[in-house]
């Protein structure tokens, strides 16, 4: 059913009302005028019959009986006729009596009779065609009834003369009516007006605009409902607010989280996804929400296990491979999402990069591997010429003194293992707890590492140029900084061959300290460049222990330098040299 407008159902319904009231009280009073004339033509036609009745008693049996009638009918303007007894008609001012039939029957005849008093009677008549208002008076004489004297006008006549006073009466309902239906669509106004108001709040309400107060009314129930929609917009407004601060407070902590959470229905559609899921799976929020895993999400092994979560009663746990945008390991937690009536609507999601995590448990592995196997190769030989010293054969001085000289020489590398280990240790701790850094000059600090390494490269006649800039303040910790150029200038003397040079280079360049150590070595194949920096790696391992190397010493630079906030690289042509660079905040 198609709605309309309140006004335009109050206002027909008061007009309607109006008009009904006003044709009530026109036909009420067209009544009573019309009842009001007929009763003042009643009482004038008897009085006219008292005249009569004045004139003709004595002269019922006067033979000019019928000429007093019908003179005193001319000079009156109203119909008289006398009426015998039993009927007969004795006299009539319009008609000869003797044409006329019997009267007895007459109503007001019979009513006159009937009551002795004066009657009357509307009714049609039959000689003159038309209706008349009839009175009839009985007339006595010493108790006896001797004649009914009869009076008639037209209705015709009368109704005439009432005609103007209810044009003027229909004008006047008119009037009213119009006064009435303006009257009527004031109210009408007036009703919807504030009703209009309060639509316009509540539209106002709709839109978010809780502030708005609905105007002030007059009428008590549109008041009161004006109150309740206030009220109801307070509560509204503060539960708003609540829910929008508990939300954005989950939104908070969901952004905040660095494990990524991904909640679904039933259906498998996304109901929300926090910024660590999107950035793992490689999307964004506004694109997944409201739309299929399976659209979003294209990892079969994430898939089937959002499918086995939603299937399970337990939590559900396991690792996997995503490749969106990069290769991660994930461990992935998957629990029942329900509504606050305990109700199951979907499952809850929570990824965990542990990729970091994995990496450094092979890190680990493989570090304590190699530790292992560095270990177990001098021992083995240092217990072996122990045990061979040991068991009782007398030996010749000179394979003792051999013997003993290999034992000495593993255990220096024992040493060596154990001090590079225990700077690698130190280096991470301050690393942790913040270096303690001073301005310092690299020129000075690569001129000491310089004086540091100038016995072996003496040995090998090696020289050792310095072309640093003078001055290059930095903050740096000064000792690690002279360990990490000691270092690469050692690897740079025992992998070069004898009379070659070996050239330290310093500049400054968009912000940062550039110490460059450059050999004329043997180089390094491009394989073994990205990992050359790892704990234990060695290009040549036979070489590197012929040499005294224990597989630390460029870990050490690495950790040295990353805890100054710099980066290291090499670049290396084999059978033409290397080239490795630290870089420092200026």
């Amino acid at each position: 059913m198609r709605p309309t407008r309140l006004i335009t159902r109050l206002l027909p319904a008061f007009l309607l009302l109006t008009l009904l009231a006003l044709g009530a009280a026109l036909l009420y009073s067209e009544r009573a005028v019309r009842e009001f004339h007929t009763n003042q033509t009643a009482t004038e036609l008897e009085a006219e019959l008292q005249l009569l009745e004045d004139i003709v008693r004595g002269q019922l049996t006067n033979p000019n009986l019928q000429a007093l009638v019908v003179d005193y009918g001319r000079r009156t303007g109203s119909r008289y006729t006398l009426i015998a007894p039993d009927g007969r008609v004795l006299a009539d001012s319009e008609e000869r009596p003797e044409k006329m039939e019997n009267h007895a029957t007459r109503p007001e005849i019979v009513l006159a009779r009937a009551e002795h008093l004066p009657a009357r009677a509307t009714r049609f008549s039959v000689t003159r065609l038309e209706t008349f208002l009839y009175t009839a008076v009985p007339l006595t004489e010493q108790g006896h009834l001797r004649v009914f004297l009869r009076a008639a006008r037209p209705i015709k006549g009368l109704y005439a003369s009432l005609r103007g006073l209810e044009l003027h009466m229909l004008g006047a309902a008119v009037l009213i009516f119009a006064l009435a239906g303006l009257a009527s669509y004031g109210l009408a106004r007036r009703i919807v007006r504030p009703l209009e108001a309060l639509r316009a709040t509540a539209e106002k309400y709709a839109a978010g605009d809780l502030t708005h107060r609905p105007p002030l009314s007059d009428i008590e129930e549109v008041a009161a409902l004006a109150e309740s929609m206030k009220t109801m917009a307070r509560q509204l407004d503060e539960r708003i607010r609540l829910l929008s601060q508990e939300r954005a407070e989950s939104e908070a902590v969901l952004a905040s989280m660095i494990e990524g959470v991904i909640a679904v229905d039933n259906n498998e559609g996304v109901i929300r996804l926090n910024r660590a899921a999107a950035k793992l799976l490689g999307m964004t929020s506004e694109h997944a929400l409201g739309r299929d895993l399976r659209e979003v999400v294209r990892n079969p092994m994430l898939q089937e296990f959002v499918l086995q979560t939603l299937a399970s009663a337990m939590p559900v746990e396991k690792d996997l491979w995503l490749y969106t945008p990069d290769e991660r390991n994930v461990a992935v937690y998957g629990t029942a999402l329900q509504s606050t009536g305990g109700q199951r609507i979907g499952a809850l999601v929570v990824l965990n990069d542990v990729t970091r995590l994995r990496r450094l448990e092979n890190v680990q592995r493989e570090f304590v591997a190699n530790v292992s196997h560095e270990l177990k190769t001098p021992i083995t030989a240092i217990k072996g010429f122990v045990e061979t010293l040991l068991g009782g054969n007398e030996h010749r001085p000179e394979d003792i003194r051999r013997f003993l000289e290999i034992v000495r020489r593993h255990t220096e590398r024992l040493d060596s293992i154990i001090e590079d280990l225990l700077s690698l240790s130190r280096i991470e701790q301050e690393e942790r707890g913040k270096l303690e850094c001073a301005v310092a000059d690299l020129h000075d600090i690569v001129t000491s590492a310089i004086q540091l390494c100038r016995a072996r490269s003496s040995s090998k006649d090696i020289a050792i140029e310095n072309h640093c800039a003078q001055p290059m303040p930095a903050r740096v910790n000064a000792r690690l900084i002279e360990q990490a150029v000691v270092n690469l200038l050692d690897n740079a003397v025992k992998f070069s061959a004898p009379g070659r040079l070996v050239s330290v280079e310093g500049r400054r360049e968009d912000g940062w300290w550039i110490l460059s150590v450059r050999d004329q070595g043997c180089g390094i194949s491009a394989e073994h460049l990205p990992r050359l920096f790892e704990r234990f790696y060695r290009v040549d391992k036979a070489r590197s222990r012929q040499s005294g190397g224990t597989g630390l010493g460029l870990a050490i630079v690495k950790h040295i330098v990353t805890a100054h906030g710099g980066e290291v690289g090499v670049e290396s042509t084999l059978g033409q040299g290397s080239c490795f660079t630290i870089r420092l905040p200026a």
